[in-house]
């Protein structure tokens, strides 16, 4: 028994052994044939970071996992992701590990997002298979060009996202959440599919209109396939879309250019409340406890070919008669609804496609609304009518809905009459244009946690052919004031054909706290209480807008401008500001600049001229972070500046300057300057043993600099110390090291030190710990000198000459130089600095 036992440990052990090592075996081979096969297969580029071959997972078969896969695209799609993938796993017969070929039977993708994007011009990313050649079977061909053979008989998908982005359809889909199992032999030629998946949010919108908000979705089917002949006949299935459950009657063949179909929607069990499922706050916000009445039916069917510009015949429709709802805690509820929603195409053309709603009605409160509207010919010319007309009394929605920390009050008045065709847009064709009516906005308060109340004492919304007009708006939020009204042109276009609108905008305030529509920044909340944090914001590309503004006063995180003035230009992802001006950081600006997005929403783009005018060196230091990281001294001056600055530069995120990436220029002249505390000067005036130095009034200075290259550069500046004079010229970095040389010239009441003309001066290191450094050998040089003037006045006495006197010849002077100075003041003269310095 124990022998048996020992055998069969043995034998446990040398299998465990072999599972091991047989995955090591291959795995080199096996990741260079991947390779392989995927340039062989795609136009584009794709990789892993590793491929791990394991005979645990799926025993007796083998699994091979490719972890962190992704593939792109190539040409105009090279730098866009089509697929990310934490794994994809695919499962072979254990024995093909020992051949040139693999049977691949089941594949797992996890943790994936797929990037689904169709250009304007209809070229779409995830068209990367790299066309067959020319021969005969391209069964045959495909085969001779990979040594991987599908033969599925699963298909498994975990957390996978796909966003799909069709730009020349101009139709978006978001699925977040896609979890599936797919299994039948794919290999066959008739088998069973069996399918069970679900969609935590999926939403999809069509032009300008969300069909599907957050939708949660759940699918089980059961489908007869027919490979051979690409039909698919639909059996026993399940589908869930919110609380509306249907299941499907037909079939789908696919044809070589068209997909044939007849599919009918089976909906017996949905009534109103399931129908009301599809709005997603309702359904979000304690849907079983919501009660109903009325009648309700949905109904869809399709039935013809579907191809490029062909259609099958189909139809939508969603009736609702004389339907109520309300919550059981809440005292009021919606009546009086009622809906007739229908979208059809009788079969062939798009342009034969009709969506009506004929009507949306509801009663709030005793209030009605009314609503309807038509489309027909959306391909060709797009014909078009709306009506709308009621009274909704905000104050009364927190009675029918749960509002959680929300309290709303107002009236909207709504009276609109919109009848037209998309031919007489494009030719400005106005007068054929039914256009009338208004909307209007009175006594509205707004108040949410975290946020300023909103108060709009009225605002008016007019409707013409050609313009939209917002006119009599006056709102207070927070304590900011705001006064606005705007002409919004060719709004038409923009709705039905999102082309670009162009308006012009005159906004005034006496007091408007921009910190009350950002978020507060949690980091230092604490240290300043007005401090928020800045996030970059995208400029919209279709619109086109002048803006006038008028502002008396205007905080921003902690700076505070006075007297705003100037006009906006907003058009192409870019914000121009021309003649902008303001009273701010103790004095005045006048900018002509801009803020763009246009290349990255990321990193935007600023850059502009900048007249400044009497700017308090304190004040500029505490409200502009690049002052402090490339100008650190501004926090130990007093007085101001004026002068010219032009800047170009990308901000981060948090609309901080990317210094790496900034250049600029400028002139600055300063007015009662003065300085203490600085560490550079400080060490200064202990180098030479002047500590008066320290604390003294300066001349007002010139300075000139550049901005490039991470590097603050600064021409030869003179600084005035009472009667020193320091000539310095230098750059200081971004990690606020500095470079800088410069003399300071001695007046004669310097002391000993004062028998030297200038000192020559290195500084480095960084503002907070400055290095110093004195030329020795420069001021030996003055030593030097000065001792050959006095053995010359010397001379010149023994010779009877007068002092000012040049007459002494050249042999002489060459006699008394070689005698009295080369020889001896060279090697006497840094003994002499020492001596000086040390006094």
């Amino acid at each position: 028994m124990k022998k048996s036992l020992k055998i069969t440990g043995i034998v446990l052990a040398v299998l465990l052994a072999i599972m091991i090592i047989i995955p090591f075996a291959f795995q080199g081979k096996i990741k260079d044939l991947v390779k392989s096969e995927g340039n062989k297969m795609i136009n584009g580029s794709f990789d892993f970071a590793s491929l791990n071959i394991s005979l645990f997972k799926n025993f007796p078969k083998a699994s091979i996992s490719l972890k962190d896969f992704w593939i792109k695209g190539a040409n105009e799609f090279e730098n866009d992701t089509l697929i990310q993938a934490k794994e994809l796993t695919g499962v072979i017969d254990l024995f093909s590990l020992f051949g040139d070929e693999y049977d691949i039977t089941k594949v797992e993708l996890k943790d994936t997002q797929l990037n689904a994007l169709v250009l304007p011009d209809g070229k779409a990313n995830w068209d990367i298979m790299k066309e067959e050649e020319d021969l005969d079977d391209k069964k045959e061909a495909m085969e001779e060009a990979s040594s991987f053979n599908i033969q599925l008989k699963q298909l498994i998908f975990k957390n996978v996202n796909i966003i799909y982005d069709d730009r020349e359809g101009d139709q978006w889909a978001n699925i977040h959440n896609f979890n599936a199992t797919a299994s039948g032999n794919l290999a066959a030629d008739v088998t069973t599919l069996k399918f069970k998946g679900d969609i935590e949010h999926l939403s999809y919108r069509m032009g300008n209109l969300m069909v599907l908000n957050n939708a949660n979705i759940e699918a089980q089917m059961d489908i007869d396939a027919d490979l051979e002949n690409n039909k698919f006949t639909l059996k026993d299935n399940k589908i869930r879309l919110n609380a509306i459950e249907a299941d499907l009657d037909g079939w789908i063949a696919l044809l070589d250019d068209a997909t044939d179909m007849d599919i009918k929607l089976n909906t017996n069990k949905v009534g109103f409340k399931e129908i009301l499922s599809l709005v997603p706050a309702i359904y979000a916000t304690d849907f079983k406890k919501l009660k109903t009445e009325g009648e309700a039916s949905l109904t869809a069917f399709a039935k013809g070919k579907l191809a490029d510009t062909i259609l099958p015949n189909f139809e939508a429709e969603i009736k609702v008669d004389n339907a109520q709802f309300q919550y059981p805690a809440l005292p009021a509820g919606v009546d009086q609804i009622n809906v007739h929603a229908i979208i059809k195409n009788p079969g062939g053309n798009a342009d034969l496609t009709e969506i009506a709603i004929q009507p949306f009605s509801f009663r709030m409160a005793g209030n009605p609304f009314h609503l309807t509207a038509n489309i027909k010919t959306p391909m060709s010319d797009p014909a078009f009518s709306a009506k709308a007309k009621g009274t909704i009394d905000l104050g009364v929605i927190e009675q029918v809905y749960p509002l959680d920390d929300m309290n709303l009050n107002g009236i909207i008045n709504a009276d609109l009459d919109l009848t037209g065709k998309m031919s007489y847009i494009d030719n400005e064709q106005y007068d054929k244009i039914l256009a009338s009516g208004n909307i209007k906005l009175s006594d509205m308060k707004l108040m949410l946690t975290d946020m300023p109340e909103v108060n709009i004492d009225r605002s008016t919304l007019t409707f013409t052919p050609k313009h939209l007009i917002l006119s009599e708006t006056t709102a207070l939020i927070g304590k900011s004031d705001i006064t606005l009204d705007s002409r919004l042109e060719n709004y038409l276009s923009y709705i039905f054909k999102n082309e670009k609108i162009t308006g012009s905008v005159n906004l005034r305030s006496n007091h408007l706290n921009l910190n009350d529509f950002i978020a507060p920044d949690e980091n230092t909340a604490s240290q300043e209480e007005d401090s928020v944090s800045l996030e970059a914001f995208d400029v919209p590309e279709n619109i086109n807008f002048t803006m006038t503004a008028n502002l008396k006063e205007v905080l921003l995180n902690t700076m505070k401008f006075n007297n705003v003035q100037g006009n906006l230009r907003i058009n192409n992802q870019k914000i121009d500001m021309n003649n902008l001006s303001l009273n701010g950081m103790g004095g005045s600006i006048v900018m002509n600049a801009y803020y763009s997005t246009a290349i990255s929403s990321t990193t935007p783009k600023v850059a502009g001229n900048f007249n400044l005018k009497d700017l308090s060196f304190t004040e500029t230091y505490q409200a502009l972070d690049m002052v402090k990281q490339l100008a650190p001294v501004f926090d130990k001056l007093k007085g101001s500046f004026s002068g010219e600055l032009k800047l170009e530069t990308l901000l981060n995120e948090e609309l901080s300057p990317m210094f790496e990436s900034t250049q600029g220029k400028g002139k600055l002249t300063t007015r009662n300057l003065s300085l203490s505390d600085v560490d550079v000067i400080d060490q200064i005036a202990t180098a030479i043993k002047k500590p008066e130095l320290k604390n003294m009034q300066a001349k007002d200075l010139d300075l000139a600099f550049e901005i490039e290259n991470g590097r603050l550069s600064t021409e030869p500046f003179d600084v005035k110390l009472g009667d020193y004079v320091m000539n310095l010229s230098g750059s200081t970095g971004l990690d606020q090291t500095i470079d800088y040389s410069g003399k300071i010239k001695l007046p004669a009441t310097a002391g000993k030190i004062g028998d030297f003309t200038t000192l020559d001066l290195k500084i480095g290191g960084t503002f907070q710990s400055p290095s110093i450094g004195i030329d020795a050998e420069s001021m030996a040089k003055q030593a030097v000198d000065k001792l050959a003037d006095k053995a010359k006045d010397k001379l010149s006495e023994k010779l009877g000459l007068n002092k000012d006197s040049t007459q002494v010849n050249d042999s002489t002077k060459t006699e008394v130089e070689d005698a009295s100075i080369e020889e001896k003041a060279t090697e006497k003269a840094f003994d002499f600095l020492k001596k000086k310095l040390k006094k």
